[in-house]
């Protein structure tokens, strides 16, 4: 730690966390205590222009935004995930397994006040600030320097990113035009008999139809997108044990990169088979239906009789265990399951709840839901819009929405100020799978030579490319544990290269 002249006491040594959604929220409750506890000063400042606490998705104002996973499993409080659960019902706010989203966000903004109260009471420095971070240059000595939009500069010792969710960039081109909303989350007045067109079928899709349904929008919504692929219903999942998979990640941990793909869907498969009682339908699993109201129908029928669904009781288990299973994964197994596999992968494990999927269902009988699929491209048309199909049908539209969801690669990388100058700079390099490469230890990011930067931590979505299942609260909340560890130990010890962090 950096020390004042002549003075036996170390002066703060100063950190800079930009982004305070969910997952930097995380940080600072897992962090700060650690360094209370070991009377290391520290002036940490906090950038976020976005909402502190929920970040954009969690904090939704609308009732019909429900969470996609049980609220028995989702909290910030990485030894403790009953603490969600209770916090609602010491408010009195209902006991849903899928309550709406904005009470996850209250619960959040409940978590950063708590830990800012504490911060304060143990005399911790704690700044928080809207300003936009667009720029950190390491100056060779262990220091960076940061830079705001504002023009303001400060130095600092050590970086972390939470930044949450990039921007999709898959249809910039026509971005900032008059009736594109590249933000699906901030949806502004629109004429009540507008036609929406929705470009993306799954969750955010999903959420844009039903935020027009609670607004009462009467005009049409079409959602498109390449598969046309709905999520899954989600039937009743209850918390499962799994049987095999531990004993599979046990054995192979030693050797990364090193397991098939079919491997790793073999040890899937016999964990639903047993909570199944019966083979895995593969040819199923691999080719869900079509998202038409009939398809739609099917699925509600399915999951009417509130019987356990095995196969998602066995996918919401695997969830954490993501992470480790992507890191045995060998090249070609990584390769094939990202572009082959991926959405099949993605519309299985993020499924909705039924209630919402009957919403759904009845915009589409009642003739004001539309879901397509190949759509090839969307093109302006006069004051409007032209979603283009590979029949050759082009279906008009007033108004689109983008909902493709966070971007992950270059593109999505260039999008936002920091991550381009970063990038530009040489600091950092992109992942080939999306976001930063990161050391798997420290959270450190890489540069080109596969190197560690000292004293630049990444977490949460941007290390996607190293842990694959980014977007999960649960693995959020453990990286944020896993680093406050790596940077507390550090800060005691002197070098968090002398002793092993943990894994994640």
């Amino acid at each position: 730690m950096a020390r004042v002249p002549g003075d036996r006491q170390p002066a703060p040594y100063r950190v800079l966390q930009v982004g305070c959604g969910p997952t930097g929220t995380s940080v600072l409750r897992e962090l700060l205590p650690k360094l209370a506890d070991a009377g290391v000063p520290v002036a940490y400042e906090v950038a976020d222009p976005a909402v502190m606490g929920p970040g954009l998705a969690f904090s939704t104002p609308y009732d019909l935004h429900l969470l996609n996973v049980r609220a028995s499993v989702m909290s910030l409080h990485s030894a403790d995930k009953g603490e969600f659960s209770r916090w609602r019902a010491e408010r009195g706010l209902g006991a849903a397994d899928y309550p709406p989203r904005r009470l996850f966000g209250q619960y959040t903004r409940w978590v950063l006040g708590e830990v800012l109260r504490s911060a304060e009471a143990s005399g911790q420095s704690v700044r928080l600030t809207r300003e936009r971070v667009v720029a950190a240059r390491h100056d060779g000595q262990g220091r960076w320097r940061g830079r705001f939009a504002s023009g303001r500069t400060a130095e600092y010792d050590r970086v972390v990113l939470a930044l949450g969710h990039l921007p999709s960039t898959r249809y910039s081109r026509i971005d900032g035009g008059p009736g594109f909303l590249s933000d699906p989350w901030s949806i502004p007045e629109l004429p009540p008999n507008a036609r929406v067109g929705v470009i993306g079928t799954r969750l955010t899709g999903v959420d844009v139809a039903l935020a027009l349904r609670e607004r009462d929008h009467r005009g049409s919504v079409l959602l498109a997108s390449r598969s046309g692929w709905l999520p899954s219903v989600k039937g009743r999942v209850e918390s499962y044990r799994l049987a095999h998979l531990p004993g599979f990640v046990a054995e192979r941990q030693h050797n990364p990169g090193g397991t098939p793909l079919a491997a790793v869907a073999e040890v899937i498969g016999r964990e639903i088979e047993e909570a199944e009682g019966g083979p895995v339908r593969w040819m199923r699993a691999l080719h869900p239906p079509p998202s038409s109201a009939e398809g739609l129908r099917a699925e509600l029928a399915e999951v009417a009789s509130n019987r356990v669904v095995g196969w998602q009781s066995v996918l919401a288990a695997v969830v954490p265990w993501v992470p480790a299973l992507w890191r045995l994964l060998d090249e070609e197994g990584r390769e094939r399951l990202m572009t082959r596999y991926v959405g099949i992968w993605a519309v299985r494990i993020a499924s909705f709840p039924a209630v919402s999927a009957r919403r759904l269902l009845a915009m589409m009988d009642e003739g004001r839901l539309a879901v397509r699929a190949d759509l090839r491209a969307v093109l302006p048309d006069g004051a409007g819009f032209r979603m283009c199909f590979g029949d050759g049908t082009a279906v008009p539209v007033d108004v689109v929405v983008n909902a493709t969801g966070p971007g992950y690669g270059r593109d999505s990388l260039e999008a936002v100020e920091l991550t381009r100058d970063l990038l530009r700079t040489g600091t950092v390099v992109p992942h080939r799978f999306g976001g930063i490469p990161v050391d798997e230890r420290t959270f450190e990011a890489l540069d080109a030579d596969g190197v560690a930067i000292q004293g630049l931590h990444v977490v949460g979505d941007l290390t996607r490319g190293v842990w694959l299942a980014t977007n999960a609260v649960e693995n959020s909340v453990r990286q944020a544990a896993n680093l406050a560890m790596v940077v507390a130990g550090d800060l005691v010890s002197g070098s968090c290269r002398s002793r092993p962090g943990p894994g994640i």
